[in-house]
């Protein structure tokens, strides 16, 4: 039985390393090459791959993390792009919003999205 939500291990499994990523991704911005959606689920798949290590109890370090993980599911709330099985209601993700980056992450990137 798979694991769920996927770990960062599991779901980051074929990601580039954070600094190929980090620049991918702002080059794509730039040109205006990627949508909101994948911008929002690839920073916040960055700033879990940043923070797996960090303090729990660093206020600004989990702050800042949990802000962005809350963009990506407020726009997939609004916009109803939920790609993996369980949507932006599931009462999982309140608990644990790292899980449902690691979901949508892997979802995306089973997908082959990459531009």
């Amino acid at each position: 039985m798979t694991a769920f939500p996927p770990s960062a291990d599991t779901a980051y499994i074929n990601a580039p390393n954070l600094q190929e990523e980090t620049e991918e991704i702002m080059r794509l911005r730039r040109a205006g090459r990627i949508s909101d959606r994948d911008w929002l689920l690839r920073r916040a798949a960055i700033t879990d791959r940043q923070t797996l290590a960090a303090d729990p109890a660093d206020g600004k370090v989990q702050t800042s993390v949990q802000s962005t993980f809350a963009k990506l599911l407020a726009y997939d709330a609004a916009n109803g792009t939920t790609a993996g099985p369980r949507d932006t209601n599931d009462p999982a993700w309140a608990a644990d919003p790292r899980g449902y980056v690691r979901q949508e992450y892997a979802a995306w990137a089973a997908q082959d999205a990459r531009p």
